[in-house]
């Protein structure tokens, strides 16, 4: 199954609704997911009460629901920031990938072969209609 690109926006959303995600949508690791999310939740649960324990203090006058929701805005932020890297690195890889599928000289078979190679090439987006002319005279000057 070939890989398709992902949307850095929406792989920040992702990340910043469902704290980790980023992992199971871009990398597949399962692993990291359940450990960033436990441990984002956890900072998140704190800093939530942190803010509400300073909301209540006597020595503070902010408006209801300013100081969690800048503690949390903390947490989600680096989230969303995370989530969008991620997405662009791997969209990186994959225009890396492709790039290099592109130039890859194609293989010694017969001459059929090398025919579908290069129209699948083609029809894939790998290689532009000029490249595949290229590619086709000097297959077929070969005999």
């Amino acid at each position: 199954m070939e890989k398709s690109k992902i949307n850095p926006l929406i792989a920040g959303l992702i990340n910043m609704l469902l704290p980790g995600s980023i992992n199971v949508y871009a990398k597949k690791e399962w692993r990291k997911f359940v450990l960033t999310f436990v441990g984002v939740e956890l900072v998140l649960a704190i800093a939530i009460w942190l803010g509400l324990s300073l909301q209540s203090a006597r020595f503070f006058s902010f408006p209801q629901g300013v100081c969690p929701g800048v503690l949390a805005l903390i947490v989600l932020v680096p989230l969303f920031v995370s989530g969008l890297n991620a997405a662009k690195e791997l969209n990186k890889n994959l225009d890396d990938k492709v790039l290099y599928q592109s130039r890859k000289p194609v293989n010694q078979d017969n001459e059929d072969e090398q025919l579908q190679k290069i129209q699948k090439m083609r029809d894939e987006g790998l290689i532009s209609e000029q490249q595949y002319d290229a590619r086709k005279d000097k297959i077929v000057s070969k005999k």
